[in-house]
């Protein structure tokens, strides 16, 4: 009892200098119930005191502030300036939080606050990606986290905010004005740092930014949950719920699997029924005299291809390789406007709809249209050799649609890493959404290269107007390059018209259900000092948000974003970056072809390596990255029943070959979806693996997809047990363990995930 009336004391005392002495300025003391705040002005030094004997440093003292003048204060509120920043600092006291609030008048940086560990201090709690727990002395995390560079809160921090873990308490930041922050740590005598740095730019009339600081119970999520809360005060939540309602086909989302699908070659090897009878009427009509398809044909291969029709014709049994020799050829002239040539198909007796196609101008036709025509020539000029058009392909085509369907895959995402197979064989499409699923390409406004350059792709491609005047510019006026340095950064604001005009032509094309936008999710956003289109960064976020939201309303699709920084969360529906990022970007090992960590080439075109290829993993990066001693779900906590979320698609569920039993327990806990890439070799290699996941998290998913993550916990001091609930029902618990356990009184195999209903009693258990 002394103690608190000592304290109190303190706070009474304080008041009195403050007020009768103007020039004394060593202390403001905030109180509020049992929340008492001392703050230096001087240097915005804060410590927080909930009991007699316990205090939290808020943020360490910030050096080299100047003079201050006007403070004002009352019992819960403080405001003064510091007259050689002129910047005016507020601070307001509740119960539960400090709000900070800084405003400037002029551009500059300002830093604040200083977090800093404590001897009380148990761990750090980041949104970096998923979610991280960084321990306390851990000298894995704090290297990491002091070599990484400077993190900003929009995309190296998915959502705006830090945590320290207490043990019973938990202290969250919240940074209430996303843009334009830096948070970089530093360790100082053994504790490690953070210091949040804000750039007050030119560009913004009104330059402030504001910390939310809250107090509350111990959890490694409650950040997380704190942050959900804030943003549904501020009507800044959308749930998947309203979103299903406004896009309806968003339903089939849930209890979706997400696969990206390669091999666009509209004929394959397996397409041609009997190679040597192929290759011996080739090599026939190329010594014949009369014209005939085959005649044609063999004049349009090239060289390369007649070399390898022989060699099919003298070896017993030609091999894959030899074969796709024949077909790339194949495939270049199948989209061509002069493969028909009327002399030597004269004879030939072509179907009805060639005929049809074929009394038109040929450059009337769609690309769709004309890779219909040209397929049935092809097999009017071998009949019972090339199998029938509609049969043909691999993994973007109708007949991989037919093997997912006949697998019992009922609901999946699928997406294409370019758009050309679809706008030639918009079938594909066709066949994906009568299955019952999402179906739509990638795109691509990040980055624009000039017309000429060729070591392009074809998202970056538009015209010369807008390569000369749509970059987005520098605040010293240079323009910014584009990824990998090449060519330009696309202002959104420039693009909007190329936005339009693109998706509009690709959806008369194929009539997609979902779309998925690259970089516009992910959080880098920029300020823009071109004067034809100037942008702050968080009006660069807006144009973004914009044209997303243009194409889920204009064509009811489905929209995905690599990453999901958390002022994009309530346009879209699913986020590829999320449960597992890109990593190592820029780490030799991960590049070099002699290396055991090498990813894979990209290539073959239907099969690249980089995507396709198991791979051990570095052991930094499974510390930092797979040990679920260190993972968080915390994006699901303030998201889960708003956005659908799983990997970057660089380190899809499969792509880490001694993690995969690890993510695909991640998964089933956090309730977020597997990703996979498949062709239709890769599918059936893989066809068991992935059938047996789908059997367990599609259900589950349907039946939670729409429910908050309510609470997560580990169990075992080893944070090995861990279990999340979803709602006020359903918990599902993980153990990763490597010997089996006690989870109430259920035996928990090692390796295995239960989920249990408290209201029915009901437990299913998976191992992978």
């Amino acid at each position: 009892m002394q103690s608190i009336i000592k304290i109190f004391l303190l706070v009474a005392l304080s008041l009195t200098a403050l007020t009768t002495n103007a020039q004394v300025y060593s202390s403001v003391v905030l109180s509020k119930s049992n929340s008492i705040v001392d703050i230096d002005p001087r240097t915005l030094e804060i410590t927080l005191q909930r009991t007699p004997d316990t205090a939290y440093p808020i943020s360490l003292a910030i050096p080299n502030l100047g003079s201050i003048t006007n403070l004002k204060h009352t019992s819960t509120n403080a405001t003064w300036q510091f007259s050689d920043l002129k910047t005016t600092i507020d601070a307001q006291l509740t119960e539960t939080n400090l709000l900070i609030h800084i405003l400037s008048e002029k551009p500059g940086e300002f830093t604040f606050p200083t977090i800093s560990e404590s001897g009380r201090t148990k761990g750090w709690i980041l949104p970096m990606f998923e979610g991280v727990y960084a321990p306390i002395g851990d000298t894995n995390w704090s290297t990491f986290l002091t070599q990484h560079g400077e993190l900003n809160t929009t995309a190296d921090l998915t959502l705006p905010f830090i945590g320290l873990d207490y043990g019973d308490s938990t202290i969250t930041y919240i940074f209430t004005n996303q843009f334009n922050n830096q948070v970089a740590f530093q360790s100082t005598s053994n504790h490690l740092q953070a210091k949040l740095t804000h750039n007050f730019t030119r560009n913004h009339p009104i330059k402030e930014y504001a910390v939310l600081i809250q107090w509350s119970q111990g959890s490694p999520i409650e950040p997380a949950r704190i942050y959900r809360q804030y943003l549904i005060q501020r009507g800044e939540f959308i749930s998947l719920k309203q979103k299903i309602e406004k896009t309806p086909e968003t339903q089939k989302l849930l209890g979706a699997a997400h696969i990206y699908l390669w091999g666009d070659d509209l004929i394959t090897s397996s397409d041609i029924l009997t190679w040597k009878q192929f290759a011996h009427q080739l090599i026939a009509a190329s010594t014949a005299t009369n014209l005939t398809p085959a005649k044609r044909i063999w004049s349009l291969l090239t060289n390369t291809a007649r070399n390898a029709a022989t060699n099919i014709i003298q070896v017993e049994w030609p091999d894959k390789y030899t074969k796709s020799l024949v077909t790339q050829d194949l495939n270049q002239m199948l989209l061509k406007r002069d493969f028909y040539d009327e002399p030597s198909w004269r004879s030939a007796t072509l179907d009805n709809s060639a005929s049809e196609l074929l009394k038109r101008e040929r450059s009337t036709l769609t690309a769709a249209e004309l890779t219909h025509l040209n397929c049935s020539l092809l097999v009017t000029a071998f009949p019972d050799i090339v199998a029938k058009p509609e049969t043909w392909g691999s993994g973007l085509s109708p007949k991989m649609i037919q093997q997912l369907s006949a697998a019992g895959l009922d609901r999946l995402w699928l997406g294409a890493a370019a758009w050309d197979a679809f706008v030639n064989r918009p079938e594909t499409v066709a066949a994906a959404k009568k299955a019952g699923y999402l179906i739509g390409t990638y795109d691509s406004y990040h980055s624009m290269h000039s017309p000429k350059e060729k070591d392009t792709w074809e998202t970056a491609q538009f015209d010369d107007a807008i390569y000369q005047t749509g970059a987005i510019v520098n605040a010293d006026g240079t323009k910014r390059h584009g990824f990998k340095k090449k060519g330009y950064l696309l202002s959104p604001a420039a693009a909007r018209p190329y936005v339009e005009k693109r998706v509009t032509q690709l959806m008369d094309s194929f009539h997609a259900n979902s779309w998925f936008m690259d970089c516009d999710g992910f959080g880098e956003f920029f300020d823009d000092y071109s004067p034809a289109h100037p942008a702050t960064q968080q009006s660069d976020m807006q144009n973004r948000i914009a044209r997303l939201a243009w194409i889920r309303d204009t064509f009811g699709a489905v929209i995905g974003t690599e990453g999901c920084s958390a002022g994009i969360a309530p346009t879209v529906h699913f986020a590829h970056g999320i449960m597992t990022p890109v990593i190592g970007w820029g780490d030799p090992d991960l590049t070099n072809k002699k290396s055991d960590y090498y990813l894979g080439a990209y290539y073959p075109p239907d099969e690249p390596q980089v995507f396709f290829k198991p791979v051990p993993t570095k052991e930094q990066y499974r510390y930092l990255y797979f040990d679920p001693r260190f993972r968080l779900p915390l994006f699901q906590t303030v998201f889960h029943d708003s956005v659908i979320a799983t990997h970057h698609w660089s380190f899809p569920s499969l792509k880490t070959q001694d993690n995969a039993k690890t993510v695909e327990l991640l998964e089933l806990l956090y309730n977020v979806p597997p990703l996979y890439h498949l062709n239709l070799s890769e599918f059936e290699k893989r066809k068991t693996t992935i059938k047996h996941h789908y059997d367990f998290f599609s259900p589950l998913h349907r039946q939670i997809a729409l429910l908050p993550m309510t609470d997560f916990k580990w169990l075992t001091p080893d944070q090995t047990i861990q279990e999340t609930t979803f709602g006020n029902d359903l918990t599902i618990t993980a153990n990763f363990s490597d010997h089996d356990c006690t989870v109430d009184n259920q035996t928990l195999p090692k390796q295995t995930i239960a989920v249990h209903s408290r209201s029915t009693g009901k437990i299913q258990t998976y191992t992978p």
